[in-house]
């Protein structure tokens, strides 16, 4: 029989609690273990949990809390004679395997068989070895005399190198409980699963269905991402939030430890991001969080949901108020500069978000930061049009990116639609480049708080990217006009670019050339993936939602070639200079290095 250890019932639940975790610890230092004979089978490769299936005809390593509970193997079963009486609280009675730990945010799978010989109830958790002894999965099943199986999954919302699987037994007149095959497994990463990729996912349907501009959705996206990855911190406690970590309390009483589920956090978290965000524009997320609600996983239960609905929604409203007068609402209108080489308007549609540049960052100090030099060096406008160079990179854009272009080869052509999601119904740049975050994500493997913070990352690099590049497209000598304005001042009409809409009319987005937004992004999410995992050389395929290169996949061979592609892809589009891709490369590598070294710390 195992040895087993009584304490007499005391009043005081915090009394109660610190005797139980005097108890563990001395369990933990080996005094248990030196008088349990013979030696517990070994676990199966990846199960926590020695002598699962009592073959061996030991209860070791198993312990019992009372001394009135008793525990014997029965034909290759855990055999438990309960305490008793009714009146005793279900963590009174237990008995337990310690000497294992659970990792934050992995998911991990508990099996176990079990009877009874007669109708009761029965708690199991896995808990924390110490005060407070929050419990990572807490379910009760119910038990009949026919031995059953019962499973549950679940990712565990903190980590502890030493916790404990516990059955309650207490609450119920004095019973014969039988365990058997009790298992407990960590679970590969299931991307399905992950709240992470499913609220990107949501966001990216979110892109598609509203015409939204790389400004406004990378700030969205930016706001949607710290939530959820402040969220996941405050749950854990693993790594730095960004905005908020919201306290995490328990009442107070050993019936009462559940921890708030991570699942649930995140989800809410994203859910009331969004619809703070986009739900006066007609945007409903109920259906999305019924949807999230069933992936979780199923060792969940509502208490633990509840609480992770309080911290997920502390999360967001921290990250909702913090952008609150952000800047991104000034509607200035913009006024034209008038000169040659200055913007105009090249499809009769008004200059979008002039104001973008002056909106506050969420990591850099202001949106000039990283400003870069003007095109090509020049002073001005004046001075700009009278350099060659200038002239030499007008030509470039006139030769490959027309529409008819003879030197433009059939691969800069399918780069060059591959990289544009400009057009209403795509997801955008910023989509496309968060699918290709999601594409190596799970590529690598990626679990929940690695998915957090990479993707909160990307989205905050992304979002200042963007306010970046608008500063420089608005708020310097020069606001750069588009190549087909250039090239009808020098040759006239009749070029167009090869960027068209989904009826084959040309189209340039309505604001100015230098520098490209594009380029900007692409070299900011370069700079984060590159940090995040430590080397460029990640090869991933990466796909498109353009509408002229549909079902074209292109491989790329680490991030810088594919912020690069998508750098020279305006070029061949039409649509961009030379010096705006080169100048939006470096800017957003700034941006993405600076990001990832003063956010998210792990």
């Amino acid at each position: 029989m195992t040895p087993s250890i009584g304490l007499r019932h005391h009043g005081d639940p915090r009394r109660l609690r610190r005797l139980l975790g005097a108890v563990l610890a001395v369990v933990l230092a080996g005094t248990l273990a030196t008088v349990i004979r013979p030696a517990p089978a070994a676990a199966a490769a990846g199960d926590l949990i020695l002598n699962g299936t009592f073959d061996n005809g030991s209860t070791a390593p198993w312990w019992t809390r009372l001394a009135a509970t008793s525990t014997t193997v029965d034909a290759g079963q855990l055999r438990i004679r309960t305490a008793g009486p009714a009146t005793r609280p279900t963590w009174d009675d237990l008995v337990g395997h310690f000497e294992f730990g659970v990792t934050a945010g992995q998911p991990y799978r508990l099996q176990f068989d079990a009877s009874a010989d007669v109708n009761r109830s029965l708690r199991v958790s896995v808990s924390r070895v110490d005060t407070p002894f929050t419990s990572a999965v807490d379910q009760t099943v119910a038990l009949t005399p026919t031995m059953r199986r019962f499973t549950f999954d679940f990712a565990s919302p903190f980590g502890d190198p030493q916790a404990v699987l516990l059955f309650h037994l207490g609450a119920h007149a004095a019973s014969t409980v039988r365990l058997d095959n009790i298992s407990l497994t960590p679970l590969a990463v299931d991307p399905a699963t992950d709240p992470i990729l499913y609220w990107n996912g949501i966001l990216i349907d979110t892109y598609q269905a509203l015409d939204l501009p790389p400004t406004a959705s990378s700030r969205e996206a930016a706001i949607l991402h710290a939530a959820m990855h402040d969220a996941a911190v405050s749950v854990t406690g693993v790594g730095n939030p960004y905005r908020v970590r919201v306290p995490v309390s328990y009442p107070g009483t050993m019936d009462d430890v559940v921890a708030p589920s991570l699942h649930a956090a995140i989800d809410r978290a994203a859910h009331d991001v969004l619809t703070a965000l986009y739900g006066g524009q007609g945007r409903s997320y109920t259906q999305a969080l019924a949807g999230a609600i069933a992936r979780r996983p199923s060792g969940v239960n509502a208490a633990e949901a509840a609480r992770g609905d309080t911290v997920g929604a502390a999360a967001a409203a921290a990250n909702l108020q913090a952008r609150a007068n952000d800047g991104s609402g000034n509607n200035t209108p913009y006024q034209l500069d008038g000169v040659p080489g200055s913007w105009r308007s090249t499809n009769g549609k008004a200059a979008v978000g002039p104001n973008w540049g002056l909106v506050t960052p969420f990591a850099l100090t202001s949106g000039r930061q990283f400003r870069p030099g003007l095109p090509a060096g020049a002073t001005g406008y004046g001075d700009l049009l009278g350099r060659q160079e200038y002239h030499t990179q007008v030509q470039e854009v006139r030769a490959y990116g027309g529409r008819g272009s003879s030197l433009r080869t059939p691969e800069q052509t399918q780069i060059a639609f591959f990289w544009a999601n400009d057009l209403a119904g795509t997801y955008k740049p910023p989509g496309q480049l968060f699918t290709h975050t999601r594409i190596v994500a799970e590529q690598r493997g990626l679990g929940i708080l690695a998915n957090a913070r990479l993707f909160g990352l990307v989205a905050l690099a992304l979002a200042d990217a963007a306010i970046a590049a608008w500063d420089a497209k608005y708020q310097t000598p020069i606001d750069l006009w588009r190549p087909v304005s250039a090239i009808e001042a020098i040759h006239g009409t009749g070029w167009q670019p090869l960027s068209q809409d989904r009826n084959g009319v040309p189209y340039t987005p309505a604001f100015p050339a230098y520098v490209s937004g594009h380029a900007t992004l692409a070299g900011a999410w370069a700079a984060v993936m590159k940090g995040f995992f430590g080397t460029n050389a990640i090869g991933f395929d990466a796909t498109t939602d353009d509408p002229h290169a549909v079902g074209v996949v292109r491989h790329m061979s680490g991030f810088d070639q594919a912020a690069q592609e998508n750098a020279l892809s305006r070029i061949y589009l039409g649509v961009h200079y030379r010096f705006d891709a080169e100048a939006g490369l470096a800017t957003g590598g700034s941006v993405g290095a600076y990001v990832y070294a003063n956010r998210l710390r792990p």
